[in-house]
């Protein structure tokens, strides 16, 4: 075997090592959308194009590589150059086609990747970045929080997966579903808006440990003779727009009102409704670049925090654990008629057995 034949040789076999390397990292970050999808169909599909691409390249080169050795015994002195049969032209052509749906995919993840953390990277550094970081649903920064969200009629609530701003951390399951679900839904610690950045410094004392402290810090950024207006927060006639939009939306559902008519936070008088004005007023001048969607969930998690068993029986009910029937708070028939509304097997028939709810306070702070 000539000297430039064993180059080509190696060459090749480190290409497919190349190959079965980067396979094995599409895998893993093929997993890890997996999580984050509910369509077996269509992770089954995408796990088989990324083996059917690497086999099929594997084979490529192998085939090659044999061919080209029984070459260079048959012609030790010159070696032609063989053109590519119909079938290797076929067979390239199946690698550029899965290749191209294996991009389309990863793409996919990084969308998913942006929503989650508020940002809205480049193609290129998103596919890098959704094959390099491990997705996983309310993990790193942003999450998701299960919570009402009003109906077209304006009457009545249905639930909602909503994107935070803050950290909100993955689902787990210890077998025991009333705890799982505090564990997922009544947050903890401090956000990284108040440990730092634009504006921190009007917010410091709120904690998602100290709901109390927390809830009079959120209504001093309002402005109003009952909490103060030294430390309200001023806003431009275009950001008081976007601001009565969200506060129009926004429901106080477990104060007021009842199961067939939900109050929205502009028509409440509570101190939750203050805190969660200011909390839109602070989200609005100080991270603009957020959705509405976004802030509305940031203030949904906070909202787990002042009415925790009304938000719990919500993510129960949202996760399939117990009837929407147990609901009773304001614009709760609307949730109701939801799940109604869903095909039966969308909500399990049987529900796991929840530890009783009743130690826990259906409101924390006052009116």
């Amino acid at each position: 075997m000539t000297h430039e034949a064993k180059e080509d040789t190696f060459l090749e076999k480190v290409i497919i090592f190349l190959i079965i390397l980067v396979g094995v990292v599409l895998i893993f970050s093929q997993f890890q959308f997996a999580k984050l999808s509910s369509s077996i169909f269509l992770n089954s599909i995408s796990f088989l194009l990324i083996f059917a691409l690497i086999a099929l390249v594997a084979w490529l080169f192998l085939k090659k590589e044999k061919h080209h050795i029984g070459h260079v015994v048959e012609h030790p002195v010159k070696a032609e150059k063989i053109p590519l049969s119909l079938h290797e032209k076929i067979n390239f052509g199946f690698i550029g086609i899965i290749a191209i749906l294996i991009i389309f995919n990863q793409l996919q993840i990084s969308q998913v990747n942006a929503s989650m953390s508020g940002t809205s990277p480049l193609p290129v550094s998103s596919f890098v970045k959704s094959v390099s970081s491990p997705l996983k649903l309310g993990s790193g920064k942003g999450g998701a929080v299960i919570g009402p969200q009003i109906n077209p009629d304006g009457r009545t609530t249905k639930l909602v997966e909503w994107p935070t701003i803050s950290d909100t951390p993955a689902p787990i399951n210890t077998n025991n579903p009333t705890q799982d679900a505090i564990t997922s839904v009544v947050p903890t610690g401090t956000p990284s808006y108040v440990l730092g950045g634009s504006g921190s410094e009007k917010i410091q004392g709120a904690s998602f440990d100290d709901p109390i402290a927390s809830q009079k810090v959120w209504a001093s950024l309002l402005g109003s003779r009952r909490f103060g207006t030294d430390n309200a927060v001023q806003l431009t006639p275009e950001e008081e727009q976007r601001w009565n939009k969200l506060t129009s939306v926004f429901t106080c559902d477990f104060c007021c009102g009842g199961p067939s008519r939900v109050t929205t936070i502009n028509r409440c008088g509570c101190a939750h409704s203050y805190a969660w004005q200011g909390m839109a007023k602070f989200f609005i001048k100080y991270y603009p670049e957020y959705s509405d969607e976004e802030i509305l969930g940031e203030m949904t998690k906070w909202k787990a925090l002042w009415y925790p068993k009304g938000m719990i029986q919500d993510y129960l009910v949202f996760t399939g654990q117990q009837p929407a029937t147990i609901l009773n708070h304001g614009g709760a028939i609307g949730i109701r008629e939801q799940f109604l509304q869903q095909a039966p097997n969308t909500q399990q028939q049987t529900h796991a057995q929840v530890t009783p709810l009743d130690d826990l306070p259906s409101m924390v702070g006052g009116c």
